[in-house]
């Protein structure tokens, strides 16, 4: 093919490259069609379900005026109405337009009823007072920061240093500016700045009810509540029932603990009468503040083969402060009891955690009674009760969820070791107490077998194949194994084989104790 004839062929190529597909031989493309839905199909979609209700159409309606909370009007004029009455269903269709209220109301006032007309009035007055007080009905609260004492500007001087002390005495003579002990001074610094509002805390506040009208206000009352995700709290408030005369103003401080994480909404009501208004007037304030979560507590359980429980805890301050922890308590179940394991030193130390410090505490459960509930199915081992103090005293406190352990898989026997010598005679018989556990929710018959290979250094100087009874659930049975060592130094116990006669299933048990051998 010459190079004439090549250059046709590309030249019809690209006059064919937009209509034939890529990767195809002469297939056309596929042109898609773009149909836009119009405004037609969805309103014969709706006269559809319309005719399904049975509607009918209500004629002589020059006007539906659709009052919003928010004061604005959906006006629509000469619009299509229908109405199905059984289905409590209303149709109105035309052109809509927004308005304000008070373009609609003078001219349709005159149509209106008594009732109509009184309720109209009373929400154009809202509506007005809601714009006008818009900007101060939801005000956020910031918490004052704790106070604390000035630094001291003289100079520092320890009265236990002789040289220390004798400098401060000539800087005296020369200035006569007094040395002081200690870097903080008499005065308290007031604070510059708003911190966190934290969980356990307790939230104090001052409301003051302040008369900036000319006249005097009577049957005044405060209604205080604080409301959560969860729920609403009336607090205590007493400034009900009184008089304000002009520009006079009172005020109560009201404390409330924190018990809940999240934002918090502290709601305000004031109803007031004046002579020149009838009847009662009304407003709410609105404050908004979030609570923190001051400390993070993770914890760790340990099971042990005597059923005790070894709970660890770590403590860590989330704050943005310092925290003295002044208790620390766990509080059991009625399963268990708790003992502490901390060293004497510490237990009477002072703990301060700076923020993101953790102290770590390690409690001990004891059950109360083994045999009165399956211990295994026991989850609930208590509450920690944590008590702490911030700046200036400040308290808290807080009580965690129940903590929950997992349940040990002990299967359907344990073994446990109720006695056993710590060191024994080569060549003497010694004696070990065992116990086995039924922990499964019906009787067992058990077999006794030993495995001599399994221990080298010891032989069983007992009958293997012996019937241990039967065991009802949740019950024991103790038996006694003879042990004869011919091998100096540790030996472990193992070889011990339990069989169920039932199912013929064995259970091993190995390495249960040791035993040192001289």
């Amino acid at each position: 093919m010459t190079d004439k004839e090549v250059a046709e062929k590309i030249k019809k190529l690209q006059a064919m490259a937009e209509s034939v597909r890529t990767g195809g031989k002469g297939t056309v493309r596929r042109k898609k069609k773009v149909v836009h839905k119009t405004a037609a199909s969805d309103d014969k979609k709706l006269q559809s379900n319309l005719k399904k209700l049975s509607v009918t159409n209500i004629p002589g309606i020059e006007e539906v005026n659709m009052i919003k909370d928010d004061g604005t009007v959906i006006h629509f004029n000469n619009p299509k109405v229908q109405a199905s009455v059984p289905a409590n269903t209303f149709s109105v269709c035309g052109s809509a337009e927004n308005k304000q209220i008070t373009e609609l109301l003078p001219a349709i006032l005159n149509q209106l009823g008594p009732e109509s007309l009184t309720h109209l009035k009373k929400l154009a007055s809202n509506v007005t007072t809601q714009f006008k007080n818009s900007e101060e009905d939801d005000v956020p609260v910031m918490r004052l920061a704790r106070p604390k004492f000035a630094l001291a500007h003289g100079l520092i001087a320890d009265p236990s240093d002789e040289t220390s002390t004798s400098i401060a005495e000539a800087i005296t003579r020369r200035s006569g500016e007094e040395a002081t002990p200690w870097p903080a001074g008499e005065f308290i610094l007031a604070p510059q700045q708003f911190e966190n509002i934290y969980l356990g805390e307790t939230f104090t506040f001052y409301i003051s009810c302040v008369n900036e009208s000319p006249e005097t206000l009577e049957a005044v009352e405060i209604k205080v509540e604080l409301q959560t995700n969860n729920q609403k709290v009336a607090l205590n408030c007493t400034l009900n029932g009184m008089a304000l005369t002009a520009g006079e103003s009172k005020g109560q401080v009201i404390n409330h603990e924190v018990k809940e994480l999240g934002q918090h909404i502290l709601a305000c009501s004031i109803a007031y009468k004046t002579n020149s208004t009838p009847g009662p007037q009304y407003f709410r304030k609105f404050f908004k503040f979030p609570v923190a979560k001051p400390v993070d507590v993770r914890t760790t359980f340990y099971n042990t083969e005597s059923y005790d429980v070894f709970l660890e805890a770590q403590i860590e301050n989330t704050s943005n402060g310092n925290m003295i922890l002044e208790k620390v308590v766990l509080e059991p179940s009625e399963f268990y009891t708790s003992q502490p394991i901390v060293h004497h030193l510490e237990a009477e130390a002072v703990i301060l955690l700076e923020p993101k410090d953790i102290m770590q505490y390690l409690f001990c459960l004891t059950p109360k009674n083994v045999g009165a509930l399956p211990v295994k199915e026991v989850t609930n081992t208590g509450k920690l009760n944590i008590e702490w103090r911030t700046a200036i005293g400040e308290k808290g406190r807080l009580q965690t969820n129940s903590l929950q352990r997992m349940s040990p898989g002990y299967g359907d026997t344990r073994l446990t070791i109720e006695r056993v010598p710590a060191e024994a005679s080569i060549r003497q018989v010694f004696e070990v107490v065992c116990r086995i556990h039924n922990c499964c929710n019906r009787s067992l018959d058990l077999l006794l077998t030993f495995d001599a290979l399994r221990q080298p250094g010891m032989v069983f100087a007992c009958t293997s194949g012996k019937m241990l009874g039967q065991i009802p659930p949740n019950k024991h049975v103790d038996f006694v194994l003879e042990l004869l060592p011919f091998a100096p130094g540790f030996q472990s116990i193992s070889g011990i084989r339990v069989q169920d006669v039932f199912n013929k299933r064995v259970y091993e048990y190995d390495d249960v104790a040791q035993v040192f051998v001289n």
